[in-house]
């Protein structure tokens, strides 16, 4: 398949799905192309549309891809779309932040961190696509194994976890536990 007309083909497939698509899913639907034509295809179209004054950007939040605007000017888009952000209360956050920076974790390793028990706010984080079940630990009652999704990449505009935010003092806190 001819690469410009593999990448304008990504980009139509990206802009009609409006959700981030898996490389995996992207191979299925294009299947005359190779998985590596299709990786440097969005490479290249990621950054070109950096490069240039285009409105849209291609972002990759973990194994997914999605074309987004660019937040220097989300500022016009607010005048026609609802802004609805799905805001997160501080047991959330304090809770996701966790598993962020300890995955894999479970849920009592979580609440001894906090200190207070935690499920409620693991199942909210669950139930926003911000955390996933990860299977369970071979021990005794076998509890689950929570880790972030890719989802959470993207609410938090990261493309993998080495990009979270260094933590002070983090030699400590891995001795505390």
């Amino acid at each position: 398949m001819e690469k410009e007309y593999l990448k304008g083909l990504i980009e139509e497939i990206l802009y009609v799905r409006g959700e981030p698509l898996e490389i995996s899913d992207l191979c299925q639907i294009i299947s005359e192309a190779s998985k590596k034509e299709i990786i440097e295809a969005l490479n290249d179209i990621s950054i070109q549309r950096e490069k240039s004054a285009s409105g849209l950007l291609l972002k990759k939040f973990g194994n997914t891809y999605q074309l987004v605007s660019r937040n220097k000017h989300h500022k016009y888009f607010e005048k026609f779309v609802e802004n609805t952000p799905k805001k997160l209360s501080s047991s959330a956050l304090e809770t996701l932040s966790i598993i962020a920076y300890k995955q894999p974790i479970t849920r009592v390793e979580i609440d001894k961190i906090r200190g207070v028990n935690s499920q409620r706010s693991i199942d909210n984080l669950i139930e926003k696509g911000l955390v996933l079940e990860n299977g369970r630990l071979d021990k005794i009652g076998r509890p689950i194994i929570y880790i972030t999704s890719d989802l959470f990449l993207k609410y938090f505009d990261l493309e993998d976890l080495s990009q979270l935010p260094k933590i002070e003092n983090q030699e400590e806190i891995n001795n505390e536990n």
